[in-house]
């Protein structure tokens, strides 16, 4: 059965820029959505490779080839689960208005293996802050992460 990765983070933003908020989640593209994911993918990434990825003999040219093919199928799953996501954490955790953005992070870029940048929310707000510390908070994002993955595979199961 094919998986889906996922990271699971807290970011933090600048001293003096406490009111960010808010979780969101990102998928792979190569356009970022906005300008704050734009930001986010250049600090992040240190090269623009996918390593792991064994083709052989094949030319850069067939592997480069290969690689967006197989991006793009994993993309769109990633993205189907990111709404599921978002379905499934708005009711119970702080969100952003726009929950899914895009980037090119390099945490998304395995070519076979759809793939998901969870972000809980920002440790230099207060509210998310104390929110993400309580158990409360921990368990309301762990909720909204099982029932998410639960319905994923369960339609994948579902489709087979």
């Amino acid at each position: 059965m094919r998986g889906t990765a996922a990271s699971i983070r807290a970011r933090s933003t600048r001293v003096g820029s406490g009111e960010a908020s808010g979780a969101s989640v990102y998928t792979l593209s190569e356009v970022a959505s906005d300008k704050e994911a734009a930001r986010l993918a250049a600090r992040e990434n240190k090269a623009d490779v996918i390593s792991g990825v064994n083709l052989g003999d094949a030319g850069a040219d067939v592997t480069s080839i290969l690689i967006d093919l197989a991006q793009r199928e994993t993309m769109n799953t990633s993205a189907n689960f990111a709404r599921l996501l978002g379905r499934e954490a708005k009711p119970l955790i702080p969100t952003k208005p726009v929950f899914h953005r895009m980037a090119s992070l390099m945490v998304l870029k395995a070519p076979d293996l759809p793939s998901i940048l969870f972000e809980t929310g920002y440790i230099s707000n207060p509210r998310d802050a104390a929110f993400l510390d309580s158990s409360e908070g921990r368990e309301k994002i762990a909720e909204s992460v099982t029932k998410a993955v639960e319905v994923h595979f369960a339609r994948q199961m579902a489709s087979r």
